[in-house]
């Protein structure tokens, strides 16, 4: 799991010049949550904490990630993107299985999951 982490992060720092020329390492991995609502429908939610530091300075900070692998029809797809401290949105995929300290983006961009399906495969009514 902390490969899949790894090449997300990866995948955000080639797109982000703000990473351009710093030193990070990936500290911890925070929270998980796997989510399989289909079998074409499958995703796993990430936090995570990275260290940044220039090279050039002794200044470091520590800033906590986002991150979603998800599969669909065998193809994995990968999103990223840092959180603000108090940025929390919604997932009923994660929260319909009780993972509710895994934070994530309040602009979206990942897989929420659906309202009515609770793990593992149960339609609530």
């Amino acid at each position: 799991m902390t490969k899949e982490v790894m090449l997300a992060f990866e995948k955000y720092a080639e797109r982000n010049t703000n990473l351009k020329g710093l030193d990070w390492q990936i500290e911890e991995l925070c929270h998980q949550c796997f989510n399989v609502e289909y079998h074409h429908k499958v995703f796993h939610h990430y936090n995570f904490t990275v260290k940044i530091e220039s090279p050039s300075s002794s200044d470091s900070r520590v800033a906590l990630f986002f991150a979603e692998v998800k599969e669909i029809f065998g193809r994995k797809y990968y999103f990223c993107c840092p959180l603000e401290p108090n940025e929390n949105g919604q997932c009923y995929a994660c929260h319909n299985q009780g993972v509710d300290d895994l934070r994530h983006p309040a602009t979206g961009g990942y897989d929420r999951g659906s309202l009515d399906i609770a793990f593992p495969f149960t339609f609530m009514d």
